[in-house]
C-alpha cells in the first residue's frame, strides 16, 4: 500500500492529467470579481465573506477555476466565522483542482492544504491535519510570508496538543513571528508571543514574562482585547513562579476593570484571589471571590474548589478544606483520567496504522524493481552535485585566503584602538568604525562545518565573539559625542530635534538621543551600544513606538519623518 505522502502525490500527477481547465504552464487566471471581493472580507470581516459566497451558487460560475476558488473561500470563512465542520467534501474539491494545476495558482494551492488542515484537525484526526499542514508548508512561495507564518502558527499548535513537543510549537512559533514581522502583522504577532510566553511558563520561566510583556505591548499599541487574556497569563505566572503577589493583584484589577469580558479565561479570578490570601487580605480576596462566574468545565471546577479550601484554610475552618480539597481533587482525577483515554486512543490508532503498514510490506518489496531505474537517476545526480560542492569549495578557499589577510589587519587595528589614549568621543567613532570594517572582513567563521566549508555569521554572533575575545563593546559615550549628532542631525532634518524638543514634551532625553540615532542610519546592532540596550531587537521595537505612544501620532517613524521634511507637520 503506498504512504500517504505518495498517494497525495500520484493523484495530484494524474488530476494534472485528466482534469480540464487547467491550462499551460505559463497561463495566468483571472478570477469573478465577486470571489475576490469575498476573499478581501476574509480576515476582518468573515461573517460578510461568508454571506457573499452562500449567496453565490456554484453552477452560476463559468469556469473550472471560479468553482475551485468558491469551494475554498466558502471553506476559510465557515472556519473563520465559527461554523461547525461536518465533512470535507467542499475543500476536497478544491484540493484536487489547485493540486492539478499547481504552476497556475501556488498560493490558492497553500491555502486549500491549510483548510484541508483545518478542517482535519476539526473532525478530530490531528495526524492528518498535520500532514496537510506540512504539505502546505512545502507548497508556499518563499515570499508568501502570511501563508508561511500561519501555517507554521497551526502546527505549532498541534504540537501543543502532543506530549512532549513542547520544544518543537516553540521552534515553529518563533518561525512564524519572523514572517509576521516581515509583513508588520501585530494581531498575529500579539498572539504568536503570547503563545510562547504561555508554553515557556512551564519549561522556560526565564522567558515568559519577556514574551507575555511584549505580547502586551503590541496589544495595548494596537487596542487590541488580546493584552487581557495574556495579562491573565502574566498574573498567573508572577503567583506562582515569581511570588510577586502585588504584581498579579494589579493585572487582575486591571482586567477586572477594563477587559473581563474581553478576557479569554477566568483563572486571573483565582490569582487574584489566592494573592490576597497569601498577602493576609481576607476581605479583598472575598469581593473578588463574589464576582467569580459559576464554572462552566471540569478546570474552572476544580480550579474553584481549590480557591474555597484556601479561604477556608485562612478562617481556620478544616472541616469545610477537607470536603473542598476532595471536590478539587476529583476533578483533578477526572481530568487526567480523560487524558489518559485520549492517549490510549491515540496508541491504538497508531498500533493499528502499524499492523496495516506490516501487512502491505509484500506489495512494497514488489514496486522495489520499478524503484531500480529512480535509484540509477539519483546516484547520477549525486556524483553532479558532488562536482559542484568540490568547485565550490575551491572558491571558497580562496576567498578564505583572503578574509584570513584581512582579518589579520584588523586584528592588528583593534590591537592599536586599545592603547590609544584620545578622548573618550575619538574612541566611541573609532571602535564603531572599526566594529563595522571588522565584520566586512570577519563575515566568515573561523569554525567549520562537516566538509570544510566556512559558514556565514550574523552580525549579532560577531559581536557577541568580540565581546568575548577582544574588548568589552559596552560604549560610554561623553556629551560632546552626543551633541555632535545631534547638530548632525538637526542640519540635515531641517532643525527636527528643536521641534521635537518644543512641541513633544513626552521626549526624553534618552528618546531624543535614540531618535537621532536613527535618523544617523546607525545599525541597530550598533544602536545597542550606543544605548547600552541588552538587544539589538530593542531599537528596532522601539523606533515606531517612540512616534506613537511618546509622541501620540498614528503614524510610523518612516512617515513622520517624510511628513515633517514636506511641511505637514
Amino acid at each position: 500500500m503506498l504512504r500517504p505522502q505518495s498517494a497525495i502525490l500520484l493523484i495530484s500527477l494524474l488530476l494534472g492529467i485528466i482534469l480540464p481547465g487547467c491550462g499551460g504552464r505559463g497561463a495566468s487566471v483571472r478570477y469573478d470579481g465577486r470571489l475576490a471581493a469575498a476573499d478581501s472580507l476574509l480576515r476582518d470581516e468573515p461573517d460578510s465573506a461568508l454571506a457573499i459566497i452562500t449567496a453565490l451558487p456554484t453552477d452560476s460560475l463559468a469556469t473550472e477555476h471560479d468553482r475551485a476558488y468558491r469551494y475554498l473561500l466558502l471553506t476559510q470563512a465557515r472556519y473563520r466565522a465559527y461554523v461547525t465542520v461536518t465533512s470535507d467534501s467542499d475543500i476536497n474539491r478544491a484540493v484536487a483542482y489547485f493540486a492539478a494545476c499547481r504552476p497556475l495558482d501556488r498560493e490558492k494551492l497553500t491555502r486549500a492544504y491549510i483548510s484541508k488542515g483545518a478542517v482535519m484537525d476539526e473532525l478530530g484526526h490531528p495526524d492528518s491535519a498535520m500532514l496537510y499542514y506540512k504539505h502546505a508548508e512545502a507548497t508556499a512561495a518563499p515570499d508568501d510570508y502570511f501563508n508561511l507564518g500561519y501555517v507554521k502558527m497551526r502546527i505549532a499548535t498541534l504540537y501543543l496538543d502532543q506530549l512532549s513537543q513542547d520544544s518543537a510549537a516553540i521552534m515553529r512559533l518563533k518561525e512564524a513571528i519572523g514572517y509576521f514581522e516581515m509583513l508588520n502583522d501585530t494581531n498575529y504577532l500579539i498572539s504568536c508571543y503570547g503563545n510562547l510566553g504561555a508554553i515557556c511558563g512551564v519549561r522556560y520561566p526565564d522567558s515568559t514574562e519577556n514574551y507575555l510583556v511584549h505580547a502586551i505591548d503590541l496589544a495595548e499599541m494596537s487596542n487590541s482585547p488580546k493584552q487581557y487574556t495574556y495579562k491573565s497569563k502574566l498574573a498567573g505566572f508572577y503567583y506562582y513562579k515569581k511570588k510577586d503577589y502585588e504584581t498579579a493583584i494589579g493585572l487582575v484589577k486591571d482586567i477586572l476593570q477594563n477587559g473581563r469580558d474581553k478576557c479569554g479565561e477566568t483563572q486571573f479570578y483565582y490569582y487574584g484571589i489566592l494573592s490576597y490570601i497569601r498577602m493576609g487580605l481576607l476581605d479583598s480576596a472575598k469581593e473578588i471571590f463574589n464576582q467569580i462566574p459559576n464554572p462552566v468545565d471540569k478546570i474552572d471546577s476544580m480550579n474553584y474548589h481549590k480557591v474555597v479550601a484556601e479561604m477556608e484554610f485562612a478562617e481556620n475552618h478544616p472541616e469545610r478544606v477537607v470536603f473542598h480539597t476532595m471536590q478539587s481533587g476529583a476533578h483533578t482525577n477526572s481530568i487526567l483520567s480523560s487524558t489518559k483515554e485520549k492517549e490510549l486512543v491515540k496508541s491504538e490508532v497508531e498500533f493499528e496504522k502499524h499492523q496495516l503498514e506490516r501487512k502491505n510490506s509484500n506489495l512494497s518489496r514488489q514496486l522495489n524493481n520499478n524503484l531500480s531505474i529512480a535509484v540509477i537517476v539519483i546516484v547520477s545526480l549525486c556524483i553532479i552535485f558532488g562536482f559542484l560542492i568540490r568547485k565550490k569549495q575551491k572558491n571558497l578557499k580562496k576567498q578564505q585566503f583572503e578574509t584570513e589577510q584581512m582579518r589579520k589587519e584588523l586584528e592588528t587595528l583593534v590591537l592599536k584602538l586599545k592603547e590609544q589614549k584620545t578622548d573618550i568621543s575619538k574612541f566611541a567613532g573609532l571602535r564603531i568604525s572599526a566594529l563595522s570594517e571588522l565584520y566586512q572582513a570577519m563575515r566568515f567563521k573561523k569554525k567549520t562545518d562537516s566538509i570544510g566549508i566556512k559558514k556565514v555569521v550574523s552580525l549579532s554572533t560577531l559581536l557577541k565573539d568580540l565581546e568575548e575575545t577582544y574588548m568589552p563593546l559596552k560604549l560610554d559615550l561623553d556629551d560632546t559625542f552626543w551633541l555632535k549628532l545631534r547638530q548632525s542631525v538637526d542640519g540635515e532634518y531641517n532643525d527636527i530635534v528643536n521641534f521635537i524638543e518644543n512641541n513633544y514634551p513626552g521626549m526624553k532625553e534618552r528618546d531624543i538621543k535614540l531618535f537621532c540615532l536613527l535618523c544617523s542610519k546607525i545599525p541597530p546592532q550598533i544602536i545597542k551600544l550606543c544605548m547600552n540596550y541588552s538587544s539589538s531587537k530593542t531599537a528596532s521595537s522601539y523606533r515606531n513606538r517612540m512616534i506613537q505612544k511618546k509622541m501620540g501620532l498614528d503614524m510610523t517613524f518612516d512617515d513622520f519623518i517624510k511628513n515633517y521634511l514636506s511641511g505637514r507637520i
